[in-house]
């Protein structure tokens, strides 16, 4: 109601995520680290899918400790669980590399809903820190907001009350950019290509006359 089709953008912009990290792996990447991870399972499904790789899942130590109790019940065994307030901190380093990290690996980065609530400085460090981590032929998929022309930050059917409703929660949104920007802002990574609101339609034939919500994109670069 607050935004119309939202629902839909959620669930083909998770699945387009997944199908570039089962290409990513398919084609030699060793290591999955994702960022903000929540209650997704998609770390627990690629573990049981590629035997011989490696996953991190990097979240909000009040929001991982509900979902390190619920793995350790499943027998989930090649998920690293590195509890870090990114807001706050940002990335350490030296915390990956101490989890069992290897920088000389391929990696593929999956940050999926989460940049536009970093401050442009926090964004930009993790950018630079995950390219250090990097190994030549990584991968890295996150979302962003595209501004808009009157430099807004919001889907384009956003209502007034969820702007209220995210800012009243601490929230709202802080990053967002355009296409053009991005290219420079995320250097030494190089785009590799765009998913929109069009692009995610495609991904299931029958959803021709369905609304997507227009506002977030996916963003995929290799270094």
């Amino acid at each position: 109601m607050t935004i119309p089709g939202i629902l839909l953008h959620y669930a083909l912009r998770k699945k387009c995520i997944s199908q570039l990290a089962r290409s990513a792996l398919a084609n030699g990447v060793a290591q999955v680290v994702i960022f903000g991870a929540g209650f997704d399972p998609l770390s627990s499904e690629l573990q049981r899918e590629f035997p011989a790789a490696r996953f991190w899942e990097i979240d909000h130590p009040a929001t991982q400790r509900h979902k390190v109790r619920a793995c350790s019940e499943t027998g989930i065994e090649r998920v690293q669980f590195v509890a870090v307030d990114l807001s706050a901190v940002g990335l350490d380093a030296e915390v990956l590399l101490a989890s069992g990290f290897d920088p000389a690996k391929r990696t593929f980065w999956i940050a999926e809903g989460l940049l536009m609530y970093f401050p442009t400085e926090i964004v930009s460090s993790l950018v630079k820190t995950l390219s250090s981590l990097s190994a030549a032929g990584s991968q890295l998929a996150f979302t962003f907001m595209e501004k808009q022309r009157d430099g807004h930050i919001r889907f384009d059917s956003q209502t007034k009350f969820v702007t209220w409703w995210l800012r009243t929660r601490r929230e709202p949104f802080l990053w967002g950019t355009t296409r053009s920007e991005l290219a420079e802002f995320i250097g030494p990574w190089r785009v590799i290509r765009f998913f929109d609101h069009d692009d995610l339609r495609k991904i299931e034939s029958e959803l021709a006359g369905e609304i997507i919500a227009k506002g977030e994109v996916i963003c995929l670069a290799a270094i």
